[in-house]
């Protein structure tokens, strides 16, 4: 049974018909709206609410530890307990599975460990402090030669310059297959919250590895691909969505690519070229004359078109508030009237979208 909720009318307002840069701006200030900002210190409170798992051998919860204590397949490594097995001096432990740390996903040192990016808990995951250390600043990256392997499997080591596309400036950091999304969506997360900020980054540390000195798409072409690769390869998990309603509850944001994974290709396109996205946000307008009615609807909602329209076939769908496509059905006689049933839609504002020959017409209505 899933023990996570959904984002309920968190994205309640949200124009989601945009697309591309246009849509990310407005995550940007949606999910900025209404934030509290933790204190640094305060965060290490919290972990044993957002990152707690039962234990696989006694009793009691562990942290889950991405970096080296957790595998999915197997045994964990290590046992963290929560609070006691923190490094509350932050530790320069000589081995692992010695004590756990939080850490920046997201180098603290690329955004100069300013509030309030430093105390972000959709960015802050705990994980154990020795690999940690071995991690240091290093962005994302698929490992060529390790020099250093925890004992889950992450990696640290040279860039491999082909699976990285072209990237070969410095040592990277490659989680297990199990977490690459997890790091991806945290990535995605900070240049959509922070997107202003990120644009002026680029002279912090190594920064200007990965960050691109603008709004949009923010993050250098080949980490956005790669971003964008493996969020399409691991895909939000029961645990990651847990995560993210808990979270929310602690600093009232939520990071809307574990909400609603097919945002990043609406906003990054479908491999992460963002020089190539093309909006496709639907148009509140028609290139085919038809109508809708009764519009406030209510049991059922009815779609004439015109007699002067000649048309084959059409795919008729029904899209809410947060772009997700709740009803689609193609259509073959479209000059008689078409029926769809409403009386399970929650009242709100939707979009009927006819799509005929490559192209979206549609409008919006309102179900009572």
């Amino acid at each position: 049974m899933h023990s996570f909720a959904d984002p309920g009318t968190y994205y309640t307002g949200l124009d989601s018909t945009k697309s591309c840069s246009n849509f990310k701006t407005l995550l940007s200030t949606h999910i900025s709206n209404g934030v509290i900002t933790l204190s640094y210190g305060s965060v290490d409170a919290y972990y044993g609410r957002t990152d707690a798992k039962p234990a696989e051998t006694g009793t009691g919860f562990v942290i889950v530890d991405k970096y080296c204590s957790d595998r999915p397949t197997g045994l964990d490594s290590c046992n963290f307990r929560f609070e006691v097995d923190f490094c509350a001096s932050g530790g320069t432990e000589s081995k692992q599975c010695a004590c756990y740390i939080k850490e920046h996903t997201f180098a603290s040192s690329w955004f100069n460990d300013q509030l309030p990016m430093r105390s972000d808990m959709h960015l802050l995951f705990p994980a154990d402090n020795y690999t940690n250390n071995a991690k240091s600043n290093f962005p994302l990256g698929h490992v060529q030669t390790a020099s250093f392997t925890s004992y889950n499997g992450t990696k640290i080591g040279t860039s491999n310059a082909t699976l990285n596309f072209g990237f070969s400036g410095s040592n990277v950091f490659e989680p297990i297959d199990e977490f690459k999304g997890d790091f991806a969506r945290a990535y995605l997360y900070v240049v959509t919250r922070y997107e202003s900020g990120a644009a002026t980054w680029t002279s912090n540390g190594s920064a200007n590895d990965i960050l691109a000195g603008n709004t949009y798409p923010s993050l250098d072409p080949w980490i956005l691909q790669l971003c964008v690769k493996w969020h399409k390869l691991d895909p939000p998990s029961d645990f990651e969505r847990k995560r993210n309603d808990t979270v929310f509850a602690i600093q009232r944001n939520r990071n809307p690519f574990i909400d609603f994974p097919h945002w990043v290709e609406k906003i990054f396109n479908v491999d992460g070229n963002s020089a190539s996205c093309i909006n496709t946000a639907l148009r509140n307008e028609k290139s085919i004359d038809f109508s809708v009615f009764p519009n406030p609807a209510n049991d059922f909602l009815s779609i004439q078109f015109a007699r002067s329209v000649s048309i084959k076939s059409a795919r008729v769908e029904i899209i809410d508030v947060v772009g997700k496509t709740i009803f689609s059905q193609s259509i073959n006689q479209p000059n008689e009237i078409f029926s769809i049933n409403t009386a399970n839609l929650a009242k709100g504002i939707y979009i009927i979208n006819i799509q005929t020959e490559g192209q979206n017409n549609s409008l919006k209505f309102v179900k009572e």
